[in-house]
Order: C-alpha cells, then structure tokens, then sequence
C-alpha cells in the first residue's frame, strides 16, 4: 500500500512542480513589474552609452552608403529604447479596476513580462555591441579654414559690404543659391573663402567645400576636390557615375556649404558634377554659392540672388598699397609717384598687391620708371583682364633675376590652378637650363636655394 503511495505521491509532486514554475513566474511578473521595469531602465541608460559610443561607426557607413551589421544593432537599440520608454509610461498611467479598489492583475502580469522579454532583448544588444574588430574609414571632412588660407584678409568697403549681403542670403532658408560676380582681380575668391570660414564658425553650416573651376573645367577633378573635402574617396570610373556618387554624399550629409569657384561658362550643367537641384539642397539645408567673372553665368545657373562685388575706393586702393609696399613715402614726391601707381592699378586687389610687393624695395627712379610704364601701357584687353595683365607685367619686368622670370614662365605652362611640386619645376628647370651649379641635377640641387624645399 505504502508503494502504492509513494507510486502516486511522486508523479503528483512532480506535476505539481510542473505547475508551479510557471505559476511562480507569473505571480512574479504581477508581483515584482515595477522592479522589473527599473532594472530594464538602467539596462537602457547603459545601452544609450554604448550607443553613443558607435555613433561615429553608424555615420561613417552610413555616409558611404554602405548597410553592416552595426546598422541594424544601431536601429534595434533605437526600439529597444523606445519601447522601454513606453512600459514606463504604462507604469506611471497606474491602472486600477473597480474604481481603484483592486488592482488589475492582468495589466501587471503583462506589463511585468514584457519587461523581462525586453530586459532579455537588451542583454543581448549590450552582448553584440562591441564592435573595436570592425574596420571602417571613419571620413573627416576637410575644414576650409585649414585648406583655403586667407592670411591678411582685410575686408574693405565694397569687400564688406558684399559680405554682409552674401551672409544675409546664407541665413535666408528659401535661398539656395547664391551668385558672386566681379572683374578679375577683385577678390571674389578670397572673400568667398573668408565667408565660408566665417558661416562654418557662426554655425550656419557643418561643413564647406569648395571647388575651383578653370576656362576649360576637368570634372573628374571637380568631382574629387568635392569628394577629398567631404572626406570620402570616388571609386566611380565614368564622370555620369562619380556624379551620382558625389551627389548621393552631399544629400546624405546636412548643412553642406558648396562653394564653386570661378565658373565661365554659362551652360555648364551643375548636375553633370554631382550637385543636387534646389528642392534637394533645401531638404538637406545646403547651399551653393559660385563666384564669376560674368553676371549672365549667375543667371544661367538660376542664382536665387546675385550680388556684385565692386573695385576698392581710391581710399581703399591707397590703405592696400601701401600696406603691401611697407614703405612710409615721407617724401611728397614719393607719395604723389605712389599715389599715381595705385590709382593705375583700377582699384583691383590683385593688381594692388602685386605691383606693391615687386616695388616694395626698390629706389625713387625704379619707383618712376614703374609709374610711367603703368600709364603708357596698353596690352591687348582680355575682356576685363586688361588693369590686372599689366600690373603682373610689371611685376615681372621688374624680376632682374633672368632665372626667376624663367622660373616664372615655367610655372605659366602648367594647367590653371595646378599645385606645382617644386620637385617638378626644378627639374624642368634644370632641363631647360637653369640651376647649373653642379653637374648633375643631384648636384644642382643641392647648391640651389630651392635645396630646403625640395623633398
């Protein structure tokens, strides 16, 4: 008989172990939901610092275009710490029944579970979230202030009143072109540099880039001054390719300043670059300011607002000069030679500096002969060109190292805007005869003054 009982006893207290377990479970969801809902919570407050500590890894694939596996632990974090938002709202809304004589069990045992399953859920992302053996190029754009130096900028009259409307525009959200023109040698590229660094320091965008266009523009070297300053690499092959890439980044980021440097020809269509329409440049907050030489290109590219940037005053022109010059011209005819000169150089930047820094050290007569040469001149008018072609001529003229002036016309034959090694142009110098002070371009090299520059 006693057999027969332990027989029966032991199936039964097993079955009801069985039944306990998930019983005691349960009654722990009802039991224990608040504290099972705090423990979630600083699950969650941990899971938000790992988070954090991605975010670089997420941007630098999601710039790219690219979807790891980082991608998806990044969006299932998100949930997570939404829905645990959500169970402690359910929590503070207090759910009673009968007027608020009894708990509602239900409520409890479910919001106490769920809890669980997602204390569970999280464990395993705070599990997979270290992610140091993924490799990935995280991109750093290139800043403008430390690519486009505008040592000495100082902003005159016409200067800074350019400015001022060109930043007016940048804060305009329903502008998002903006076109600068101006004659050659009037200093549209350094201010919109200048701009650029200052709007980038205020705020206004994340990132400036900047891409210098020519007469006769490369593309593919457009495309990769864009891409180098947005901190990414083309891998494209055809030009129609690299421009998707391209525009796909830019739409990708937010708050990118585009600067197009230069443009001449008014059917040039920025979308063959990679340059996002108007509609699209506002979804992402960006904008384009170009500089030309030519209002109609400004129309062409459908400038929401043109500004022109006029030639210094005479003042203006003087203040430059003589600054450049570092002289004090204590001499009243000194100062009327120099006065004459600048007002020769037509209130242009370029000229101003140029023909200052060639005079700078040299005696009254040179001074003279300068002043002469200026007003007699009359080179063949390249449109605007002409104030600004024969200043340089005169800073050339005034070179009496036939080697430098050789040095100079060397650099003229390399494309517009190149960076010219000096690697390059010693041994085309010493090809073409100069730097003869040895032998051998070893030898030359090392007596020449370029020694120290040269790697």
């Amino acid at each position: 008989m006693a057999e027969i009982i332990v027989g029966v006893i032991g199936p039964v207290m097993q079955l009801g172990q069985w039944l306990w377990s998930p019983a005691k479970r349960g009654l722990g969801y009802m039991v224990h939901y608040k504290r099972n809902t705090e423990s979630l919570n600083l699950q969650i407050e941990e899971l938000k610092v790992k988070k954090n500590r991605n975010q670089n890894l997420v941007d630098a694939f999601q710039l790219n275009g690219e979807e790891p596996e980082i991608k998806k632990w990044f969006d299932d974090a998100n949930k997570a710490i939404a829905d645990a938002a959500q169970l402690t709202g359910e929590v503070a809304a207090s759910k009673n029944c009968i007027s608020g004589m009894c708990p509602d069990l239900r409520w409890r045992y479910n919001l106490g579970k769920k809890a669980m399953e997602e204390k569970e859920a999280v464990n395993k992302l705070l599990e997979k979230g270290d992610f140091q053996t993924i490799s990935v190029r995280v991109p750093h754009p290139i800043e403008i202030e430390s690519t486009m130096s505008t040592g000495g900028f100082q902003a005159f009259g016409s200067t800074r009143k350019a400015m001022d409307q060109v930043m007016t525009a940048l804060k305009d959200d329903n502008v998002t072109v903006i076109g600068v023109y101006g004659m050659a040698g009037v200093g549209k590229t350094t201010m919109v540099k200048h701009v650029g660094a200052q709007a980038c320091k205020d705020g206004l965008f994340d990132h400036v880039i900047m891409g210098v266009f020519t007469q006769n523009p490369d593309l593919r070297k457009l495309q990769g001054q864009l891409s180098d300053m947005l901190g990414f690499k083309l891998e494209e092959e055809t030009e129609l390719g690299r421009a998707g890439r391209l525009k796909e980044r830019i739409l990708r980021g937010k708050r990118n300043l585009i600067i197009l440097d230069d443009i001449w020809n008014s059917s040039l269509e920025l979308a063959s670059i990679g340059i996002p329409s108007h509609i699209e440049l506002q979804r992402c907050k960006s904008k384009v300011l170009l500089t030309t030489r030519r209002l109609n290109v400004c129309h062409a590219m459908e400038s929401h607002v043109i500004i022109h940037l006029d030639i210094l005053s005479e003042e203006d022109s003087w203040n430059l000069f003589a600054k450049k010059a570092r002289k004090s011209f204590e001499s009243r005819n000194f100062y009327n030679v120099a006065r004459k000169i600048a007002t020769e150089c037509a209130g242009l930047p370029i000229a101003l500096i140029t023909v200052a820094r060639a005079l700078g050290d040299k005696d009254f007569e040179e001074w003279k002969e300068a002043a002469r040469r200026l007003e007699r001149s009359q080179p063949a008018n390249f449109e605007d060109e002409g104030d600004v072609f024969k200043c340089i001529k005169l800073s050339y003229d005034f070179l009496k190292d036939k080697d430098a002036k050789s040095c100079l016309l060397l650099c003229s034959l390399f494309q517009e805007d190149s960076d010219i090694a000096i690697q390059d142009l010693f041994s085309y110098g010493f090809g073409y005869g100069l730097f003869r002070d040895g032998k051998t371009l070893k030898e030359s090299q090392s007596y020449s003054t370029f020694s120290d520059q040269v790697p």
